[in-house]
């Protein structure tokens, strides 16, 4: 058995159940959470057993997608102690997100003024000098116009709910704005690059690279890349022409990088 860890923040625990479930992966996704360690148990790509602090089933995974923080690791072939699931996972996923939306909606006073998946920017005619506390300067500071909310409050190690909030306070005074759209993640199938891709880079069809740098307002260079195990890593792109639903690598990289040939990788503007 391997053992990969990671940081919840580069992806959310929606890519990171839905790359599990479609690679049909069997073991155990533990998040090391500030409140507790969360369990996760999958067979074959389907979530068998969830526990989080006092909770199991599909409690502990709606209690997680609540509070999204932490470190995970997966674990390949830990069988499950037990089942306590038993909706598909992609239901599962959908489940959660209808009730978060539905408790933002019935309390106000709780509710996060944006999306966890929106990205801040500063406009160039942002407000100066307004009296900022220490959650909006730390915020502020950690904006570049790339992460999105999600990936703030795992760099800034808060809650998302706070995030969220901070964020929209400052978008009420005129310190931030949201892009209109957020890139997306594109699910691509790893394959040998003959020639044409530079060592330690990955190839990316021309269009792809090209919808990001338009969401973004920005040029793209590296992209981050969710392995089939969990893990991930950025890497600079290189653009190909024709390049369809693929990530094109030369043999070393793909050695370097932990790929193999017809793997399936979940890639994304790399938010660093």
């Amino acid at each position: 058995m391997a053992g990969v860890t990671g940081t919840l923040g580069l992806f959310s625990l929606v890519d990171l159940f839905q790359l599990l479930a479609g690679a049909g992966r069997t073991g155990r996704l533990a998040v090391m959470h500030p409140s507790g360690t969360a369990r996760f148990y999958f067979e074959r790509g389907r979530l068998t057993h969830a526990e989080f602090a006092e909770l199991e089933g599909e409690a502990a995974v709606y209690a997680l997608f609540e509070d999204e923080r932490g470190t995970f690791e997966f674990v390949v072939g830990l069988p499950a102690p037990r089942q306590t699931v038993r909706t598909s996972t992609e239901s599962l996923v959908l489940e959660a997100l209808r009730r978060l939306d539905e408790r933002r909606r019935d309390d106000p006073v709780r509710a996060p003024e944006v999306s966890r998946d929106a990205v801040p920017f500063a406009p160039e005619d942002a407000v100066d000098g307004l009296p900022f506390g220490e959650d909006e300067r730390r915020v502020l500071a950690a904006v570049n116009g790339h992460r999105s909310v999600n990936r703030l409050a795992a760099t800034l190690e808060l809650p998302l709910s706070e995030v969220q909030r901070t964020v929209g306070r400052l978008i009420d005074v005129g310190a931030l704005q949201l892009r209109a759209r957020r890139p997306r993640t594109a699910q691509l199938v790893v394959r040998l690059a003959r020639s044409g891709v530079p060592s330690g880079t990955v190839g990316l069809d021309e269009g792809i690279v090209h919808n990001w740098t338009r969401v973004l307002g920005a040029e793209v260079r590296d992209a981050a890349v969710r392995r089939p195990d969990g893990s991930a890593f950025a890497a600079p792109i290189t653009t190909i022409a024709g390049g369809g639903p693929y990530l094109m690598a030369v043999r070393d990289t793909l050695l370097m990088m932990g790929l193999r040939v017809d793997d399936t990788v979940l890639v994304k503007p790399f938010e660093g």
